[in-house]
């Protein structure tokens, strides 16, 4: 029950305040980056709960916007009035194929030379989204990718190029995927090609725990700048 006379925003910060945190993740992220921040947030605030909640995009928008989280971590984020972003990692775009296509036995993969050949695009759903990064990156490169499937994430994805479904793009942490038959291969001379990875969160949320997870995020960034 709420205590009488407590105002609303005092009630919502309150869990933070009291050591939780409720974090929305989505995507390869998880895989790689998401993990290590998190590693060097609980090593400062050992105290703090942490709660993870898997959402796409859209939900974690929503989730914000009704205080079920205090941050979302997610990619290519349109401007919004009310949602600040603060930049994780820059990741490169590689190449996941079937070790049995003749592309595998090359060391880097020109992006043509992926005209024609079917792709297996993710996430289907809300945009911007990492198809429209990677569609952006075809036609920059002179032609439209023939798109087999969107599929909801990059696990997905990288499961049904072990199925010789296809070929499929991926931000460098989704090749932390050991799947058998799948090998991960750089784009050749493709400087455009990498993807943001950031974290969102509430512009008016001011509360210690925030401002402390931005301060880990900020730290992390530079620690691994240039790596």
């Amino acid at each position: 029950m709420n205590r009488p006379g407590l105002p609303n925003a005092q009630r919502r910060s309150r869990p933070a305040n009291l050591g939780r945190m409720d974090i929305g993740i989505f995507g390869s992220g998880i895989l790689d980056v998401i993990p290590k921040v998190l590693h060097a947030f609980r090593a400062e605030h050992p105290d703090v709960q942490i709660v993870l909640h898997t959402m796409s995009k859209k939900e974690q928008i929503e989730a914000l916007r009704q205080r079920r989280i205090v941050v979302g971590f997610n990619r290519m984020l349109a401007p919004l009035p009310d949602i600040s972003s603060a930049p994780v990692s820059m990741e490169s775009i590689m190449v996941a194929l079937h070790e049995t296509h003749p592309l595998a036995a090359s060391a880097a993969i020109p992006l043509k030379a992926l005209a024609n050949q079917p792709l297996i695009l993710f996430p289907s759903g809300a945009r911007p989204s990492f198809i429209d990064k990677i569609w952006s990156l075809c036609v920059a490169d002179g032609f439209e990718p023939t798109v087999a499937q969107e599929v909801g994430d990059a696990p997905t994805s990288v499961a049904l190029v072990a199925g010789g479904f296809g070929i499929s793009l991926v931000p460098e942490a989704a090749t932390s995927l050991s799947v058998p038959g799948v090998v991960y291969r750089p784009l050749d001379n493709a400087p455009d090609a990498v993807v943001d990875l950031s974290c969102i969160y509430l512009t008016d949320d001011q509360s210690p725990i925030l401002l402390a997870f931005l301060k880990v995020i900020r730290e992390f960034r530079e620690r691994n700048a240039g790596v």
